[in-house]
């Protein structure tokens, strides 16, 4: 059966994204059953009819992927994942085991994962985040002591990595190192990346040597926002991460003077596959790595065999090895977006290179003569970037409608700039590693300089390039509008029925302007019906509030408290529309509305930092908390944010509370937080829309508004919501999912 691997792999992807990502949704598995199903029944009569055996058979085989990829997810989730989660979720536990790869510190945390041996006395092979907000005296490998209170971790990378528990530093927390380090082969490549970190670090400026270790080693945390913000803006993020593309580009570079050395296969396939499984390493076994290393390992032992390697069944056979023991790692958007790539380049880059040569008349014979010599190789030269462009374009079609989705946006800029910047970026790769290995070598480390020399010239010019790009009022398209789905569904018809249509010339031009008028048409009668779009999000955070008011332009957080364990969840949420945060409110700072303040003011950059605390020597604490510019209020302070042009937030303060009244076109919600007395607030301020709150405030008889929405845990929900009930009898809970408060819209 033609490529076996291919159909199983790519099977395997498809039925594991679609259950992990609708959250195990029945009708997901009615679908894939009834596919499975109907696939086996068609498979038979081909066969048994012998009308297209070999048809039969795909169908047959691809039955038996759906089942067992979704059998597996189920199996993985309910004996794997649910047993973790359920044991140990939630709870105080004590555990021995070893820090089981690097500790990443940043300005205000640092974390590292602890792989277990023991957890409460009982053997366990988990694995925990720690996230620390105080140096830990350990290091990376070393065995350690820990008591914690365990949290559900809902970082889908991390869970795509089987680290399904994190805790922090809080909690009656402990850590104590027993000096015992665990040596393996993962631990002397960790030493090799950080050798390699600090090399850069000592030959390059900062700015230079954070894009080199991200660029080579994967590792962005360094990166200053402004620079993530910018490649995230032009849709660049994939050149600082650590993908097939830097595998392809290290090893061509190695293999190019091995060539040079040897001509035989078997010497070349081997020291192929030691360049993979070194990248590989120390990298951190990043899954687009892996993928681009098994393809190119299986590539060289098929090539030293005199045998030709299938790209589509060595990218299937990948996704089953990633895959058949691991079915989370379809967590990880960044192995999807990998491999949704690849197959792009694999299906579309040749056809798309050869109609634009072909477009182009291109003929390269060599004459004689300086003139035909010269323009021999400009030629070349064409052919090369047309290459270039047609691979950029099919992965960039290939992956838009995940990028669409997952991120909500897309950079029509994309391809310019990653055309631009690639050469670059191979530069720098090659000259970066080499660097960064020489100046760890005794005698010779001077040889370093001239290559760190031209990654700084690399970095400079790529952190220009992206700079500049990402300021053009079009570097972004925000794709959660309904009018972006219709228009890939529509494109996505037009392309299936090219397939029938036998005047491909005439079709294709019609179909790109029914696609680009669907676009902007579109497009246009979003801009016109959102444009005064104002909504107040608060999400299901535990206990305590976070909730923001977003416009169109803007972002503002009105309070950001809740469990730690939430952070990450409602960061990434916002983070998918917004960059900055034009105003960050802090009602007080007990738990229930800043805990989450650190994890916002890492992510964003914040234009104004709002607090009201009558304690003077808290508030010179919170100055000093992480050089952010603040502003500190106590009293009975009286003021209005404009947050959009048709949105205010009004901040009332009496007797050592905040009271917060948004206003929009149509709508008013008023945010009073615990332990307020509902007769210390002006009466004009008394009957809003919503009334949010996270416990039910003195005097609430004084509030008279159509629907309440309570912020906290179900338990306290539960307990209170006799008493909220007498303040209205509509009532909401975040308990459950985050709400929406539509602000100008009624």
């Amino acid at each position: 059966m033609k490529r076996l691997f291919g159909l199983i792999g790519f099977t395997f992807l498809f039925v594991l994204s679609a259950v992990f990502y609708s959250d195990f949704n029945e009708i997901v598995f009615a679908i894939i059953g009834a596919l499975s199903i109907l696939s086996v029944a068609v498979g038979i009569f081909l066969v048994v009819s012998k009308k297209n055996k070999s048809f039969g058979k795909s169908l047959c085989v691809f039955a038996f992927a759906v089942i067992f990829s979704a059998s597996s997810m189920i199996v993985y989730s309910e004996f794997v994942n649910s047993t973790i989660i359920n044991k140990y979720s939630d709870k105080e536990i004590t555990a021995s085991g070893y820090i089981c790869d690097e500790i990443i510190t940043t300005d205000s945390s640092c974390s590292f994962v602890v792989k277990t041996d023991e957890i409460n006395g009982q053997s366990s092979d988990a694995e925990i985040q720690i996230i620390s907000y105080s140096n830990v005296d350990a290091e990376p490998f070393e065995k350690v002591n820990l008591t914690a209170h365990a949290y559900k971790n809902t970082s889908n990378p991390q869970i795509s990595h089987r680290i399904f528990l994190k805790a922090y530093s809080y909690d009656d927390f402990k850590i104590e190192p027993t000096g015992e380090k665990v040596t393996t082969f993962y631990s002397f490549a960790v030493s090799i990346r950080q050798a390699m970190k600090n090399s850069l670090d000592m030959l390059l400026p900062e700015d230079y040597s954070t894009l080199c270790r991200a660029v080579l080693l994967g590792e962005k945390t360094a990166l200053d926002s402004s620079v993530t913000d910018d490649f995230s803006l032009t849709g660049t993020s994939f050149l600082i991460v650590v993908s097939g593309m830097h595998l392809v580009i290290i090893t061509s570079f190695v293999l190019f003077f091995v060539r040079k050395l040897t001509r035989n296969r078997f010497i070349i396939t081997g020291i192929t596959t030691i360049t993979v499984l070194a990248f590989m390493a120390v990298t951190g076994f990043a899954h687009s790595v892996v993928r681009a290393g098994i393809m190119m390992i299986i590539v060289s032992f098929a090539s030293s065999n005199l045998r030709i390697a299938d790209s589509l069944n060595n990218l299937g056979f990948a996704a089953i090895v990633l895959t058949i023991f691991n079915p989370y790692a379809v967590a990880d958007i960044g192995m999807l977006l990998s491999f949704s790539a690849t197959t792009g380049i694999i299906l579309w880059s040749r056809p798309i290179e050869r109609s634009v040569l072909k477009f182009f008349h291109y003929k390269n014979n060599r004459k004689d003569g300086f003139v035909g010599t010269i323009a021999y190789y400009l030629k070349r030269l064409f052919k090369i970037c047309v290459n270039m462009l047609s691979v950029s374009i099919s992965a960039f079609l290939w992956i838009l409608p995940i990028t669409a989705i997952a991120f909500n946006r897309i950079s029509p800029v994309v391809i310019l700039v990653s055309l631009l910047c690639e050469p670059f970026v191979s530069a720098l790769l090659v000259c970066s590693l080499l660097c960064s290995v020489l100046f760890i070598c005794p005698f010779i480390s001077f040889l370093a300089y001239p290559f760190a020399l031209v990654s700084g010239l690399c970095s400079k010019v790529i952190l220009w390039l992206v700079a500049t790009f990402s300021q053009l009022p079009f570097s972004t398209i925000k794709t959660h509008s309904l009018y972006w789905f219709v228009w890939i569904g529509v494109s996505v018809l037009l392309a299936i029925g090219g397939l029938f249509v036998i005047n491909r010339k005439f079709y294709v031009r019609i179909s790109v302007l029914i696609s680009i008028s669907v676009l902007v048409i579109g497009a246009s009668l979003d801009v016109l019906l959102t444009a005064d779009n104002g909504e107040m999000k608060i999400y299901n955070v535990g206990n305590g509030v976070f909730a923001t008011v977003n416009c169109p332009d803007s972002c503002s957080v009105i309070s950001c408290g809740g469990n730690r364990a939430s952070a990450d969840n409602v960061t990434a949420n916002m983070s998918e529309s917004y960059s900055d945060i034009e105003y960050m409110i802090i009602p007080n700072q007990n738990n229930k509305y800043s805990a989450l303040e650190r994890f916002v003011v890492t992510k964003f950059d914040l234009n104004n930092i709002l607090v009201y605390d009558n304690d003077i020597e808290k508030q010179n604490l919170l100055n000093a908390f992480d050089g952010n510019s603040r502003q500190t209020f106590g009293g009975n302070a009286h003021f209005m944010l404009n947050l959009s042009d048709t949105v205010t937030d009004e901040v009332i303060c009496a007797d050592n509370t905040m009271f917060q009244y948004i206003k929009g076109k149509n709508t008013t919600v008023l945010f009073v937080p615990t332990d307020a007395d509902i007769s210390n607030l002006p009466e004009r301020y008394r009957n809003p829309d919503y009334l949010l709150i996270d416990s039910v405030p003195e005097n609430a008889d004084l509030i008279s508004c159509k629907t309440v929405i309570f912020s906290g845990a179900e338990k306290q929900f539960k307990k209170n919501h006799d008493s909220i009930k007498e303040i209205s009898p509509t009532v909401i809970s975040t308990s459950q999912r985050n709400i929406t408060v539509n602000l100008n819209g009624g």
